[in-house]
């Protein structure tokens, strides 16, 4: 349902972490999925070059991964907690953790939510895609980027769990499949989940494997029920919450680059000649493989939706390619690369019961300051990218508007 001024209220931070504790797995009823079109843009998605800038003064610049000051007390960080001074918990990544903190600290829940790995998170701008969306709609989207660095569907999975938690759940769940998308999720088994913010978000009670133990287990119950313990590396957002700067929701990464409060990485482009010889010069490092189906990455794809559209969420999944160069590169050498991609997000799609909307390739749009590498879009191209799925992929808006009237 379309929610200009949606009155939904953000939960207690106290009652958050209450109902954050509990140890559950969500699970729902699989969709059947409808056949899909494919997109390859068109010249009406160019906008014009931007221009490249700093972050916005007073973004906040947070060092990570800061010991806790032994001065800190348990009721201080109560204290934090309740009054939404300070993250749930430290995370895996700083990016990510700012991320979450955006999206906690709206008013009420997106209304489209992306979910994907940094190709998603720099590749789809959210303020153009709502805006895009409400022409056509008639009344405000509002659009929030949860995608993340290396993020698959363990990741993401741990982050639908989370926004149910925290009453965020979007009335339309945007799930982008690029070329790796459908591979197991190491990073999330051996770093993310091991981290405060997943004991909170996920719980402690999971089946024991090479990569989740009894100790794992503990230091998860642990980090629950002892504040010291789950603040234990965040004492830079302690320290925060201390001075009143509260929680940062927007984060300067360097000189030229910063996390949107948005969700929308900013990264600076490159002309499409970089572009070129960028994909050049991954080629002459190997062939990378062609792109390959994992059942562990199919079950949490599968896993993440069936959580959101539990909660009440439509979702939606659509594809988004590699820079044109670097696709043609891959191409040449491994034959029907791009059409083995393609393959890969269908059968990921299909088994999951999730409506697919295909995309061959960036429209004619692509060139000068769209990208950021061969493989990742920069803000320019996000933003044409965001107009191509809007606009020039059949089917696709119409199926978000559908979604946001139920």
């Amino acid at each position: 349902m379309l929610r200009p001024s949606r009155l939904t209220a953000i939960l207690s931070a106290a009652a958050l972490v209450t109902t954050l504790a509990a140890c559950s797995q969500d699970d729902g009823d699989s969709a059947s999925k409808e056949p899909s079109a494919s997109s390859s843009g068109s010249p009406s998605t160019k906008t014009e070059q931007v221009a490249e800038s700093a972050p916005p003064a007073g973004t906040p610049t947070v060092k990570f991964n800061q010991p806790l000051s032994p001065d800190v007390t348990e009721k201080q960080l109560q204290e934090l907690l309740d009054e939404g001074a300070v993250p749930i918990a430290p995370a895996h990544g700083g990016a990510f953790e700012t991320m979450v903190n955006a999206v906690t600290n709206l008013d009420s829940a997106p209304d489209v939510m992306l979910f994907g790995d940094s190709m998603t998170q720099q590749g789809v701008d959210p303020e153009v895609l709502g805006k895009e969306l409400a022409k056509k709609a008639g009344s405000d989207v509002l659009a929030f980027n949860g995608a993340s660095s290396r993020a698959r569907w363990g990741i993401n999975r741990m982050l639908a769990r989370y926004l149910v938690k925290a009453d965020r759940v979007p009335d339309v769940a945007l799930l982008a499949i690029s070329t790796r998308a459908a591979e197991s999720d190491q990073f999330y088994k051996n770093d993310a989940s091991k981290f405060p913010f997943s004991s909170l978000a996920e719980g402690c009670d999971r089946e024991f494997t090479e990569f989740w133990t009894k100790k794992d287990q503990a230091n998860c119950e642990k980090d629950v029920s002892d504040l010291r313990h789950r603040f234990r590396a965040g004492g830079s957002q302690v320290q925060r919450g201390l001075d009143g700067e509260g929680v940062q929701t927007s984060l300067a990464i360097d000189k030229d680059s910063w996390l949107r409060s948005d969700g929308m990485m900013i990264h600076p482009g490159i002309s499409e000649k970089q572009s070129r010889a960028a994909s050049d010069k991954r080629m002459k490092r190997g062939f990378p493989g062609f792109p390959t189906v994992h059942d562990e990455a199919v079950e949490q794809f599968e896993e993440t939706k069936e959580i959101l559209e539990k909660a009440g969420a439509t979702v939606i999944a659509f594809e988004l390619p590699y820079s044109p160069p670097h696709q043609a590169n891959l191409d040449e050498v491994g034959r029907d690369y791009d059409l083995k991609r393609q393959r890969s997000a269908k059968t990921m799609a299909d088994t999951a019961g999730v409506k697919l909307f295909q995309v061959k390739s960036f429209g004619d749009w692509w060139g000068d300051g769209d990208s950021r590498d061969a493989i990742h879009l920069a803000p320019q191209g996000g933003a044409n990218f965001a107009r191509q799925l809007v606009n020039d992929t059949p089917g696709f808006a119409d199926a978000v508007l559908a979604g946001l009237e139920d």
